[in-house]
This record gives C-alpha cells, structure tokens and sequence, in this order.
C-alpha cells in the first residue's frame, strides 16, 4: 500500500473484551493503485485462515519461481456475502504479473481508505473494524468497496501475538 499523505488522523477509544480500554489511532489516507499477484477464493468465514495460509504461500511461490520480488508484505482483501466470504490474497507488485492460471493479477484501488494498526490476536481483529466503522460514521463516511488487512508478521515465525501488527484498510468516500 502505498500512503501519499496522512491528512487527517484522529484517535478513538476502544474498548477490549478483557474490558481494558485501549486507544487505537486512525490515519487517513490516500492511497495510490498498486499491482497485485494473487489467488481468488469464497469460503465460509470458518475456513478463512487456513485458506489464507496456502493463498499466501502459493503467491509466495509463484512470485520465487518467476524471479518477481514482491513489493510489500501479503494481504488479504475482503467482500462480505452474508455467511461467506469472498477473498484475494497476496502480494503488491511492481508491475501486472502474466498469472498461471491459480495465481492472478489484480489491483488494490486508490483513493481514500482509514486505517488502523491492530496488535493481536487475529481473533480480536474485529476490535478494529468496530474501531474504524464507528470513526467513519462519525464523519458521514461510509465505506467504498472492498477492505483489506495488510499482514506484516507471520505467526509461524513469530508465536507472540501482541508482536503481530495487522493493518486494517477501509476505503471510503463522504456521504
């Protein structure tokens, strides 16, 4: 993801399940398209992070066999379908990848999109949406199509949680 500018940012409280209160910061920013490489697919909710797992590593792989060295850490972006859920995951790119036919080519959009870091659990990510969701109603925003989570610890090579740091990206347009 690539920040042209954090022109706004604001902090909003939130409160954890452990009922400790915790202050998480929203950046605002905007963003430009960038490149993807990666793998489609819709699942229940419940076999997300086991598919995101081989996702990754498929990318990964693809991205090692072709010589493309990828241009920031893997992420997954996410479309709600009821119970399900529709998903891409990989990585950015400097440039269109040809795809094999698993792996594909795709974007991240540009535009608006409020962010927040999450240091976590990934069962606790929801903190964070809730955290995003309600700044944006705050501001007579509403979300503007697909939002994604930007990976930058893997939890098989790191075990503790509150040293994974997850960002959560939700573009927006105001009402």
């Amino acid at each position: 993801m690539v920040m042209q500018s954090a022109t706004i940012s604001a902090t909003a409280r939130v409160t954890a399940r452990a009922s400790a209160v915790r202050m998480r910061r929203i950046n605002v920013c905007v963003l430009t398209d960038r490149f993807t490489a990666v793998v489609r697919g819709e699942m229940p909710r419940e076999a997300l992070a086991a598919w995101l797992v081989d996702a990754i590593g498929a990318v990964r792989s693809y991205l090692l066999l072709d010589g493309i060295a990828p241009a920031g850490p893997p992420f997954a972006r996410f479309t709600t379908l009821g119970d399900a859920v529709a998903v891409e995951a990989g990585f950015p790119v400097t440039r269109e990848v040809p795809g094999d036919g698993h792996v594909e080519p795709s974007t991240l959009p540009d535009g608006c999109a409020a962010v927040t870091t999450h240091r976590a659990r990934y069962e606790d990510l929801d903190q964070a949406y809730e955290t995003v969701k309600s700044w944006l109603i705050r501001k007579g925003c509403r979300p503007a199509g697909p939002y994604w989570e930007v990976y930058y610890r893997d939890p098989s090579a790191e075990p503790d949680p509150h040293r994974w740091r997850t960002e959560v990206v939700v573009p927006y347009r105001v009402d």
